[in-house]
């Protein structure tokens, strides 16, 4: 190798380095810029549908849990598709400018990975199955009644695709992907975790249970991608966890009331019920999670990927 290679490949090594050296730095400014953004975006787009609708803004104000009802689920697609887009815009220009790296490398490698999308649409469906069924047979939770409205479901499920892309691509994605860079994935993954259950705590009926469980999502969403670096599982598990819970059999989803399939009444102490914050706030689904968890690291553990 001559002199002139060498000074070649010592040029391409230093393109591809950040342009910022520390991961937990470009973690926490592209949080800044993304807040910034999607408050801007979110915002707009909020007011927009609702003056179309003939509705005043305000009147959104006093009521978190009944949002989806009434802004109306097609207006609640639209801002979320736009919300995605801005989570998009902002994830890609600290990825390409930033990180000087692909967005691919987030973890959207899916062709060995179709498998792994299936399985977290399974396990997402399968826990509220769990949480449904023991409610059901211990009593405290009741069916009144089955309504299935096509049209509705449909743009539920579109709604609950985009939020999952929408917050796994900034937190399991981005930001905890960046973490790692500058720490033991283990404390990244706390730390990221522990980002994700702030950004539900304004939302209703939040208690401390509830924000304990939304931590133990994010550690259950993460233990997957500390170990294989990819986010199928992590967006197939959100996207049923919500889907199911909410349009499907009833319970509210994060606070917020859903037109559901069935139709239920619950009965009991919220703390294994979730009361109006949905079965995320069940110690039920903390231990169920709690395991989940465990099997999942147990799994993949051994996994080594290069980020």
């Amino acid at each position: 190798m001559d002199k002139s290679e060498s000074i070649q490949d010592v040029q391409i090594v230093s393109e591809t380095k950040p342009a910022i050296p520390w991961g937990w730095l470009r973690a926490l400014l592209q949080l800044f810029v993304w807040f910034i953004v999607n408050i801007v975006i979110s915002g707009i787009a909020t007011v927009a549908v609702v003056v179309i609708q003939g509705q005043d803004p305000a009147s959104l104000m006093g009521d978190q849990a009944g949002i989806i009802e009434k802004i109306g689920v097609i207006g609640m697609v639209i801002i979320s598709f736009l919300g995605l887009g801005g989570t998009l815009l902002t994830v890609w220009l600290f990825r390409k400018f930033i990180d000087k790296k692909s967005m691919l490398s987030l973890g959207f490698e899916f062709k060995a990975y179709r498998n792994d999308l299936f399985a977290g649409m399974g396990w997402g469906f399968i826990l509220m199955l769990i949480g449904f069924i023991v409610l059901w047979i211990s009593g405290m939770l009741t069916v009144t009644g089955v309504q299935f409205d096509p049209v509705n479901i449909f743009f539920y499920l579109l709604m609950f695709i985009i939020v999952a892309f929408n917050e796994e691509i900034l937190v399991r994605g981005y930001v905890l992907i960046n973490l790692m860079d500058s720490m033991n994935k283990y404390i990244a993954l706390v730390l990221s975790s522990l980002l994700f259950s702030a950004m539900h705590l304004m939302n209703a009926n939040m208690s401390l249970v509830p924000a304990i469980n939304i931590f133990l999502a994010g550690i259950l969403l993460g233990i997957y991608f500390i170990h294989k670096g990819n986010l199928w599982f992590p967006i197939g598990m959100h996207f049923t966890w919500n889907f199911f819970q909410g349009p499907i059999f009833g319970f509210e989803v994060s606070g917020h009331i859903t037109n559901s399939i069935i139709v239920q009444e619950i009965a009991g102490h919220e703390l294994l019920t979730g009361g109006k914050f949905g079965f995320e706030g069940s110690l039920i689904a903390t231990v169920a999670m709690i395991v989940l968890t465990i099997v999942i690291h147990l799994k993949h553990k051994k996994v080594h990927v290069a980020y």
